[in-house]
C-alpha cells in the first residue's frame, strides 16, 4: 500500500465507492490500474498541496513548450468519478473535477486519443493523463500542447516524483525548542501537548491517514 502520509491532501468531494469507478470504467471500456483506483477511493477529487513536477521523462528527456511552459508544472486537482457516471446520489463533486466530464471534453472537443484519460489539471488546457489501453497501461503523461509526454511508468512512480515537505517528528520538534524548555517538565509537557494537538488538527484537515486505515 502506498504511503500517502507525506502529502497534505485536500478532498473536494465526499467518499466515492467501487460503484462510481465501475461506472466510469464501463464508460471508457477499460479497467483502471489498482493503485490509481485505491487513490481515488481514498481521497476522491483532491489536491496535493503545492505539488509540482519537472517535465522530465523516466529516461531523462526534458519536455518544453518554451517560452510558455517549461521546467516545473504545478499538479492541480485530481479528478474523480461522479454520480453522473453511475446514476448514484450526488457526492458533492463539481463537473469541473469529474473524470467523465473531462474525458468527454478532451476526447470530443480537443482530440485526445481515447486510449488516455485525463487525471489531473495542469497549466491552461494542458493536463495530466493516464494511458488505459494498449501498450504501457498505467503510465502517466503530460499533454503539452497536444504532445504526449511520458513522465512515469505507473501512477505510484508519478507520485514518487512529486516533492513534499518533511514533517518534523515530536523528538525533532522538542530538540529544536530545548533551549526554551530548559529542563522545565511543565514546559515540556505543554509543548508536547500543543504539538500533538496541531498535528492531529492538520491530519483531520487534510484527511491524512496511517497505512491500513480505511
Amino acid at each position: 500500500m502506498y504511503d500517502y502520509s507525506k502529502f497534505e491532501i485536500t478532498s473536494y468531494c465526499h467518499v466515492i465507492d467501487q460503484g462510481y469507478l465501475q461506472g466510469f470504467e464501463q464508460r471508457i471500456g477499460a479497467q483502471l490500474p489498482e493503485s490509481y483506483k485505491a487513490f481515488l477511493l481514498r481521497f476522491g477529487a483532491c489536491y496535493l498541496t503545492s505539488a509540482k513536477i519537472n517535465l522530465v521523462a523516466p529516461d531523462g528527456q526534458v519536455f518544453s513548450d518554451a517560452p510558455y511552459e517549461y521546467g516545473e508544472v504545478e499538479v492541480g486537482v485530481f479528478y474523480a468519478a461522479s454520480f453522473r457516471e453511475t446514476g448514484r446520489p450526488d457526492n458533492g463533486l463539481i463537473d469541473r473535477d469529474s473524470l467523465n466530464e473531462q474525458y468527454e471534453e478532451y476526447t470530443l472537443d480537443y482530440g485526445l486519443d481515447p486510449d488516455y484519460i485525463p487525471i489531473a489539471d495542469g497549466h491552461a488546457n494542458n493536463i495530466f493523463l493516464m494511458k488505459v489501453k494498449g501498450e504501457g497501461v498505467g503510465s502517466v503523461y503530460y499533454w503539452l500542447n497536444k504532445r504526449y509526454c511520458l513522465l512515469a511508468h505507473s501512477f505510484e512512480a508519478f507520485l514518487d516524483k512529486l516533492p513534499f515537505v518533511k514533517i518534523q517528528t515530536l523528538e525533532e520538534y522538542l530538540d529544536s525548542v530545548s533551549h526554551l524548555i530548559d529542563g522545565d517538565l511543565k514546559k515540556l509537557e505543554r509543548r508536547k501537548t500543543n504539538w500533538l494537538f496541531q498535528q492531529q488538527s492538520s491530519r483531520d484537515r487534510y484527511q491524512i491517514k496511517e497505512q491500513g486505515e480505511p
